[in-house]
Formats: structure tokens, sequence, C-alpha cells
């Protein structure tokens, strides 16, 4: 089993819940191929900073090219898609700011401590369960 960290834009993520999807960019068939059912997302939301759900990955991903989000680059499509099952779905209200976990999580020991951020730039990573876990307990 894998646990990933979905990097996205705040309102892709409101349809991502509503739909009960996962999408990543076209330039991440790689992740997105090697992401098996039963492997584990936290979805971080760039501009805010903060941890919005978790979910368990469904299916297998899948290429679909119909454009779904409204925040989308000139030239991006986020064509990976997975069925997901959401284990926290938060409210804008309730969304969890990532500073609450920079110190905690060992993934994000790859960058000097002031640099904690650059841990969310891109749009998918992978991380280890123990962090996996640090962060689902922290939006519960």
């Amino acid at each position: 089993m894998k646990y990933w960290i979905l990097v996205t834009h705040p309102k892709n993520f409101e349809v991502m819940k509503v739909k009960n999807i996962a999408a990543m960019k076209e330039k991440r068939k790689s992740y997105a191929l090697s992401v098996e059912p039963g492997d584990k997302v936290v979805f971080y939301l760039t501009k805010i900073g903060k941890f919005g759900g978790a979910a368990e990955f469904a299916t297998r991903a899948r290429n679909e090219t119909s454009k779904i989000f409204p925040e989308e680059k000139v030239g991006e499509t986020h064509p990976w898609r997975f069925d997901v099952k959401f284990e926290v779905k938060l409210d804008e209200k309730g969304y969890v700011p990532s500073e609450n976990f920079k110190d905690k999580l060992e993934y994000l020991k790859k960058w000097p401590a002031k640099y904690w951020k650059l841990g969310f730039q891109g749009n998918v990573h992978e991380i280890g369960k123990e962090d996996w876990e640090t962060l689902l307990k922290g939006m519960k």
C-alpha cells in the first residue's frame, strides 16, 4: 500500500468532494499509473496552504479528457482520474492549516526547516505510512 499527497486548488477540491474522485495532471502519468486500489491520499490545497480531506483510492487511474475543474491553467488538464472513498471530507471552515504538521511529518525533513513549504510544490507526492496517520489524525 502507498500513501500520497495530492496537491490541488481549493475550487478543484470542491469538485472532487462532490464527485468522490481524485485527479492528477497529464504530466503525472507515471504517478497515476502506480496508484493501486486501497492506496491512501490526503488533499493539500494550494493558495490557502491547508488540508481538506483524506480518502482511499477505489479504482486504478483512468484517462478522461473532459474538463471538470474550474481552476486549470491554459493547456493544463487533469485526465488521470480515480474514484475515491473519503475517510475525511472537511468543509471550507474545517480545513486544517499545513503549519499544524510542519514539525511532525518525516516527509518534510527533506528540506531545511525554514523551507518546509517546498514539500507541497508540484501535483503529487508519495509519503510514508506514519505521515499519513499523522495527517489523518490531525484532520479528524
